[in-house]
């Protein structure tokens, strides 16, 4: 985080900000798996390449880590006295430069993390294990 006497330097923290974090990934709200066939859906979604899956205050989400067509090579938004209402909203207050975290409760990078959750916090019965596939996003 950039400070300036004790301030954050909001004017120039997306300067600094490598490579724009805010704009290399989405995330979407999805239901609370409640069955079986739900966290095998999960497992599935998990099993592809830049998808991660999170919890935050007790909600579900789906992360997919892929860059912004409009970020330029300089990290710039190539429309951004255009850009959409969500970008406009961002706040450099509280974004992913400040902390690499989120704050989730739950964060799920691997097909194995969700694996390893279901088996320790759910009745459902997976003989599986493991895999040992590293996570496919940061």
């Amino acid at each position: 985080m950039s400070k300036k006497n004790g301030k954050r330097d909001n004017i120039h923290q997306c300067e600094k900000c490598l490579p724009a974090f805010c704009c290399n990934y989405f995330s979407f709200e999805i239901d609370e798996p409640e069955d079986r066939q739900d966290y095998e859906i999960l497992l599935w979604k998990l099993a592809h390449e830049k998808v991660s899956i999170y919890i935050d205050r007790n909600d579900w989400y789906i992360m997919v880590n892929n860059r912004c067509n409009f970020l330029t090579s300089d990290n710039k938004c190539a429309i951004y006295d255009h850009r959409p209402y969500i970008c406009r909203k961002h706040s450099t207050e509280n974004c992913e430069y400040s902390g690499d975290n989120y704050g989730f409760s739950e964060h799920f990078k691997s097909y194995d993390d969700l694996l390893m959750y279901i088996k320790e916090n759910t009745n459902h019965r997976f003989r599986q294990e493991p895999t040992g596939v590293r996570p496919n996003c940061v």
